[in-house]
């Protein structure tokens, strides 16, 4: 194995390492945070502030470390039972990707009609909305937070198409790794389409990047084992130099960082940071994401009351729906509506606010074990289950973004992981070899005729 070889496989595994990423994102937000806390950015953190966030860095750790305590450093453990299913050969891959292909063009389809519902809403045209965007933000705000615990015939289409369409990229991370054809890049460039499409229509960059990140996190979960460890024969899996699957994954990225740029030039969101050009606008924004989730925290903990929520927050999508179903009074929640001026505006406050404003220190303690002893018990299923793949991935992203908020505040994410389980009960074989042996047979079979 080359130094280049090495070099890719340790970017991978440390990708797709759970504890490596919580470590690697709560390191950068708080560094940036406290940087800015010092440099006058933010107002110097409180001392409850700080706490929470290292309580919470810790018992992430330790419930990470318990499971490795347990079950051995071994990812191959001999006691693990066979995945059940169907094996996800080559063809049942090309048809999942066909199908959530298909269905993300749905989801696009109903995102245009959803904006004639917004426009209908307010009296307007959606031809009025697209052309003023600031305009649109704000009422698409406004609309999400009047209808957030009513029933809604076009959102729920929309949770279960967008959902699938998510798993798309779950299974397009597979196909990356294992097709040795140029194909595989038509479906990149088709899924990444649609779902920039999208993002612009929501003026949100949100969810595409949610979407590339499940396919970064599911091709680098099965680069992170080491070829020279399993018995794969010559040409049945492609090679992959370590150039070739940086470019893989640069290109979806690099797509991410071009919405974020046509976004913040469509709102003008770098203008408002008071810096002497656009360029550095542009940086501070970036910079804005990353270091304000904590300051706003800060804020929030410095003026709350005391009143705890007990799990209003937390499990906002079961509660939503007991509102529904009457069994509980409808409680006033917000999702987008509380702010922070820290002097810029922050509307996001990190996943620590959830649970801390439901159970307090307590929540700050236990959620975060919780959460480090799940996925590492997951990974190792991960390796043999589509299904457990694609829930691994969507708690990588839950990972990645609780520096900024809390990401299973929406029903699509429950539906991505219950459809994974139900619709996609596919068997990945654990050395990831036995589908593209019979593949290679095959072919060779066909060559000799």
């Amino acid at each position: 194995m080359s130094v280049g070889d090495v070099d890719q496989l340790s970017v991978t595994r440390c990708l797709a390492n759970p504890l490596g990423l919580f470590l690697l994102v709560w390191g950068a937000a708080t560094t940036l945070y406290l940087g800015g806390a010092r440099s006058g950015v933010f107002p110097s953190p409180a001392s409850l502030t700080l706490a929470l966030v290292l309580l919470n860095i810790v018992a992430f750790s330790l419930g990470s470390v318990t499971w490795t305590l347990f079950r051995g450093l071994d990812p191959r453990p001999a006691g693990l039972a066979t995945a059940s299913g169907r094996l996800l050969t080559p063809d049942a891959l090309a048809r999942g990707l066909h199908c959530t292909l298909a269905v993300g063009g749905i989801a696009l389809l109903l995102e245009m009609y959803r904006l004639e519902v917004i426009a209908r809403y307010f009296d307007t045209t959606w031809l009025e909305l697209v052309t003023h965007p600031d305009m649109f933000r704000i009422r698409q705000v406004v609309f999400i937070e009047a209808n957030l615990l009513h029933t809604s015939g076009v959102v729920m289409l929309l949770s279960i198409t967008n959902s699938l369409f998510s798993i798309g990229f779950v299974l397009l991370g597979i196909f990356l790794r294992l097709d040795g054809t140029r194909r595989k890049y038509v479906y990149l460039v088709a899924f990444l389409a649609i779902s920039l499409t999208i993002g612009m229509i929501h003026l949100s960059r949100f969810e595409a990047t949610m979407n590339i990140l499940y396919l970064v996190f599911a091709y680098c979960l099965l680069c992170s084992s080491d070829r020279s460890e399993r018995e794969v024969p010559e040409g049945a899996i492609p090679d992959v130099t370590p150039r070739a699957s940086y470019l893989r994954l640069v290109i979806p990225i690099a797509a991410a960082v071009l919405l974020f740029a046509v976004i913040d030039v469509v709102l003008r969101k770098s203008s408002v940071y008071d810096q002497p050009n656009r360029l550095r606008g542009l940086a501070f924004h970036f910079y804005w994401y990353i270091a304000s989730p904590l300051a706003a925290f800060n804020e929030f903990v410095t003026t709350f009351t005391g009143d705890h929520l007990w799990g209003q927050g937390t499990f906002f999508p079961l509660y939503k729906w007991l509102c529904r179903l009457h069994l509980v009074p409808e409680a006033e929640v917000t999702i987008y509506g509380q702010r922070a001026f820290l002097p810029y505006m922050a509307n996001v406050f990190t996943y620590l606010r959830n649970l801390y404003e439901d159970f307090g220190i307590l929540g700050v303690a236990v959620i975060p074990y919780l959460l480090g002893w799940a996925i590492s018990a997951v990974r190792e299923r991960a390796r043999r289950h589509f299904g457990f793949l694609n829930l691994y991935v969507v708690l990588f992203v839950f990972i990645f973004f609780s520096f900024y908020n809390y990401f299973l505040i929406s029903n699509q994410v429950y539906l991505q992981v219950l459809f994974g389980f139900v619709l996609f009960r596919y068997r990945i074989d654990p050395d990831g070899a036995t589908a593209y042996k019979e593949a290679a047979e095959l072919k060779r079979i066909r060559g000799s005729t």
